[in-house]
């Protein structure tokens, strides 16, 4: 089928049908499925909306931006919403949907063409790719993220990144350790370490500073994606034999991590 794309070229409103199947004419044959879909995310934004207005800070009236919440909320609503299951969607790739996703919430362009400005917070500031390449897939990464994230709940989700997108993305990089299974031990594992080498542990990586990296790198030797290892990946073993194995990798991690501080070479 397709969807509805919304834009906004100096406040004067459009919308264009895509496809990413091949059609006999056009995809606006597909309009009534489009259109219907695009209704229904109207009720996906305002949920959205209502849970990050919950859980994010406010300074002055408008949210304190945390990408992390934002990407979050995002793909828990695409997942309870079922838009994904929508007649529009049947034989489409998804990152059609998060074409039309991303615009409206931008743009805060309800159905029926009124206006909602407060989807805006929905989306990241910092991500702009898609504003320039609007249909290159990878300038809708931070959604493919925001839906793989939501198979933890926030807390615990926060906890394994620190709360912090770029952490997160680090670790979906990695394609062997995608698991839910895999980031449930990672979390276990944390719950476990003392306040200052979690906190550590959960900074983004700097210049000559592994910081979180550390943790992914550790994980991605014991599991490595192709190549001698990588027959069993984390989502293969009983729970209580990864989280052994999670514990052991991360332990060495960790102490070889803080004794590069100590000396004062790189980590």
């Amino acid at each position: 089928m397709a969807v509805l794309v919304w834009s906004d070229r100096d406040g004067i409103l459009g919308n264009t049908i895509r496809s990413g199947r091949r059609v006999a004419l056009s995809a606006e044959e597909f309009r009534a499925e489009a259109e219907a879909l695009d209704q229904q995310l109207d009720a996906l934004f305002d949920m959205a909306w209502h849970a990050l207005s919950i859980i994010s800070r406010r300074e002055k009236g408008k949210a304190r931006s945390n990408s992390f919440e934002q990407v979050w909320v995002l793909g828990r609503a695409v997942f309870i919403s079922e838009v994904l299951r929508h007649e529009a969607m049947q034989g489409e790739v998804r990152t059609l949907l998060w074409q039309a996703l991303t615009a409206k919430a931008w743009y805060g362009i309800r159905h029926d063409g009124t206006r909602d400005t407060r989807w805006r917070e929905l989306i990241p500031r910092k991500i702009k790719k898609w504003r320039t390449k609007p249909t290159a897939p990878k300038a809708y990464e931070f959604l493919d993220l925001g839906y793989w994230l939501r198979e933890q709940q926030l807390h615990g989700a926060g906890e394994v990144f620190g709360w912090r997108y770029i952490n997160a993305q680090d670790l979906y990089d990695r394609s062997s350790l995608r698991s839910i299974e895999l980031r449930q031990a990672v979390l276990h594992w944390l719950r476990r370490q003392k306040p200052e080498v979690r906190e550590e542990l959960t900074k983004p990586k700097a210049k000559g500073e592994r910081r979180f990296s550390t943790i992914p790198i550790a994980l991605q030797k014991r599991f490595p994606a192709r190549g001698p290892g990588s027959a069993l990946l984390p989502q293969h073993y009983p729970e209580a034999e990864l989280r052994g194995i999670v514990c052991k990798v991360l332990d060495a991690a960790r102490d070889e991590y803080f004794a590069q501080e100590v000396s004062g070479t790189p980590a």
